[in-house]
């Protein structure tokens, strides 16, 4: 609590007791009188200042009647009301996502009650805000509304006739000022749904405590009556797997649990101990949906999948879960500053997502590997395969990992109403950090002869960082800052990383692959494939008339010829485009043949001739190095040891 002193008198002192004693001290002068006016005033201040910051008496109230409706009501009330006014407002924005949703668009039939059921006057002071006068409310604030939610992914809520799936952000609104405060919630729904979260390890409870407003709404809930279970135990705590699924026959959870516990076991044995008992897996098997998604919590995760899981889901559902149990410790508690405590009324940028999830997702494909998942070749062709993409991405020349990082609210999943020219000038912070934690683990144990790994980077951050002194409500240690990676890396390295950062985390130079590689006992392999045709150098997406040019890449074939987006390909020279793929049609001719298509233009044919390049080198593999050193390839063992 920070107290504001009347400019009118300064003072340092807070007992009463010199209050008192000065108080009798002063005689009737002018001076003195105001000297007395100013003590008033500044305790004065003080008061109304303290009432304003006292807690809220916080009892949530969610109830799903009606599920087919896709609608839940939600009650809050707020005790110990002082105030004269309560701003409640829904989150812009969730946690894990970095995207503005304004959740309070499906918010509906908002009313405001005092103590004995009187109606309270309020306002909408903006989108997502709602102002009552609490003047006449007795010190009781209750409040309701209707969410609508009909969206399976990680940000959204969906509710059914089968189940709910329950994001906090898009349902619960906050006290302004009051997100620090404890929070009891009541969950309600058809009798026959149990309700599964990590607020508790028994489905049956209905009731539960939330230390503050961030933890309530970072931790989702699955509502159903038909979700199938698992449990583990791995260093004395325990891990709950719930699966909802849309297939049938997803009833078999012994492979996907038991290989849970391998990555969980893994990951456990290589970061420092978290300080949580329980740990909750959700899972979704949604054949038909058109994304996967995985969002990461503090204690639990949401994952769903587009297979079921006992037809191609579980080696996608594992893989997302690798990434986000990474995330316990790299963003939710050795987090970016901004990320915790949050403000949701707006945008949290940061430069540092390619560390947090793109370093995240380097070390899912690690403990992937180390915890006996994957092979060593799977391993390095998952690596390379991110290279690969990293090095087709046009934005690759344009952007930064510290510019993606920051510019993720344009595009992480974010809703487009306007054309953009992301395909060609935007990289993912995912691929490109998971690229640079690959470059720096092994820098790291080439410069310290293989002392030190980017494991020790990561362990040294979370004490840092994380099991600092609380600097608020909300969880232990502070945020750190873009400098606090490279001066941690360098103090744990003992050499100056500077150079490596300007050049591939700050800029845009080419990624020194081979001479990293070289080092560890590796080389980058680049070829293409005999089958490979001719480049023309579009995105395409089919079209009943053929393809259509969804993005044109910089310096193709297609852009000297002057193809645009949005044009319709029908026909490569005299052969239809929509009775062949155009990978075939190309496969025909060879690189450097003048070829003329067909191409329909706002409802307009006309004829472009295309001078074929030479095709993209589609191969890439990491293998070892024929020519490595025994020191160098005790570093590349090093690197490959998996767990014992």
């Amino acid at each position: 609590m920070k107290t504001l002193t009347p400019s009118c008198c300064s003072t340092g002192h807070k007992s009463a007791g010199w209050l008192g004693r000065s108080l009798r001290a002063m005689n009737n002068s002018k001076s003195l009188r105001r000297s007395v006016l100013c003590v008033a005033l500044a305790f004065l201040s003080w008061g109304v200042s303290a009432l304003a910051a006292a807690p809220l008496e916080l009892q949530y109230h969610f109830n799903v009647s009606k599920p087919a409706t896709h609608l839940a009501e939600i009650e809050i009330v707020a005790g110990g009301v002082a105030e004269p006014a309560l701003d409640f407002a829904l989150p812009a924005w969730a946690p894990g996502r970095y995207a503005i949703y304004d959740f309070a668009k499906n918010v509906q039939e908002f009313e405001a009650l005092g103590g004995q059921g009187q109606k309270l006057a309020w306002t909408k002071l903006d989108k997502q805000t709602w102002r009552i006068d609490t003047r006449d409310s007795a010190g009781t604030v209750k409040v309701r509304y209707r969410v609508f939610g009909n969206d399976l992914t990680g940000s959204f809520s969906q509710i059914d006739a089968t189940h709910a799936s329950l994001n906090g952000a898009s349902l619960f609104m906050y006290v302004a000022g009051h997100k620090a405060d404890p929070i009891a919630l009541a969950v309600d729904g058809p009798p026959e749904w149990k309700v599964f979260s990590n607020f508790s390890e028994v489905p049956s409870e209905r009731t539960f405590r939330a230390a503050n407003y961030d933890l309530l709404i970072d931790t989702p809930l699955e509502m159903c009556s038909a979700c199938a279970t698992g449990q583990f135990t791995e260093q004395g705590r325990d891990f709950h797997v719930v699966v909802h699924s849309f297939a049938e026959h997803d009833n078999d959870l012994s492979k996907l649990t038991a290989s849970l516990q391998m990555i969980v076991r893994s990951e456990l044995a290589m970061m420092p101990e978290p300080d949580f008992r329980h740990y909750t897996f959700l899972f979704h098997f949604a054949p038909g949906i058109p994304l996967g998604d995985g969002v990461e919590h503090l204690n639990s995760t949401s994952i769903i999948t587009r297979n079921a899981l006992a037809g191609g889901g579980l080696e996608e559902a594992l893989e997302i879960a690798a990434h986000e149990f990474f995330h316990v410790w790299n963003v939710k508690r050795l987090r970016p500053a901004g990320l915790g405590p949050f403000d949701y009324t707006r945008e949290q940028y940061t430069k540092s997502l390619w560390f947090g999830e793109g370093v995240t997702t380097y070390y899912a494909y690690v403990h992937f590997y180390r915890a006996g998942l994957w092979t060593r070749e799977e391993f390095l062709r998952r690596l390379a395969e991110e290279i690969r993409g990293l090095e087709y991405a046009p934005g690759q020349k344009l952007m930064s990992a510290e510019s993606s990082s920051f510019h993720a609210w344009f595009y992480d999943r974010s809703p487009q109403m306007q054309e953009t020219n992301f395909a060609n000038s935007t990289i993912s912070y995912y691929n490109k950090g998971a690229v640079l934690g690959l470059l720096l683990d092994l820098e790291l144990r080439a410069r310290t002869g293989g002392r030190k790994s980017l494991d020790d980077l990561m362990a040294a951050m979370y004490h840092k960082f994380y099991e600092a002194p609380a600097e608020s409500y909300y969880l232990p240690g502070r945020g750190y800052a873009e400098d606090d990676i490279l001066k941690m890396l360098n103090e744990v390295s003992g050499s100056d990383f500077t150079g490596f950062f300007d050049r591939c985390i700050r800029g845009t130079e080419p990624l020194p692959y081979q001479a990293v590689l070289a080092a560890a006992g590796l080389e980058l392999s680049i070829t293409t494939s005999p089958d490979a045709p001719p480049s023309l150098g579009v995105l395409t997406e089919s079209n009943d008339d053929g393809v259509k040019i969804v993005a044109v890449r910089p310096g193709s074939a297609a852009e000297r010829a002057g193809l645009s987006r949005d044009d319709i390909l029908t026909a490569v020279d005299t052969l239809s485009l929509a009775e062949a793929s155009l990978r075939d049609r190309l496969h025909m001719y060879p690189p450097g043949t003048v070829l003329p298509l067909t191409v329909q233009r706002r409802g307009r044919e006309t004829r472009m001739a295309v001078t074929l390049d030479p095709p993209f080198p589609d191969q890439y593999s990491i293998r070892p190095a024929p020519q490595a050193t025994a020191e160098q390839a005790a570093l590349r063992e090093g690197w490959l040891r998996k767990n014992p």
